[in-house]
């Protein structure tokens, strides 16, 4: 490898940044019950979906989100530098 190739990985590399990235996967199942109204027949279904009634799995799966942010480095604590 020559010195200019050594150079142009180096630079490669010095550009490269860590990123964490998010990975929101959606799962979704309808179930039907009887209710006076709405909000009734939501608090139904939350209920039975805590008490694992309802299990929702891979084929239920509907859609992934995928959301990247750079990677926060800690700065220095003021006072700390050294001259």
């Amino acid at each position: 490898m020559s010195l200019m190739d050594k150079l142009d990985a180096a630079k490669e590399k010095s550009a490269l940044r860590e990123f964490e990235v998010t990975i929101t996967e959606t799962l979704r199942m309808t179930v039907t019950v009887t209710a006076r109204d709405q909000c009734e027949a939501e608090e139904i279904v939350s209920e039975n979906w805590n008490n694992g009634e309802y299990i929702l799995d891979a084929d239920h799966f509907v859609n992934a989100d995928f959301e990247a942010a750079p990677v926060k480095r800690e700065s220095p604590a003021r006072g700390t530098e050294r001259s």
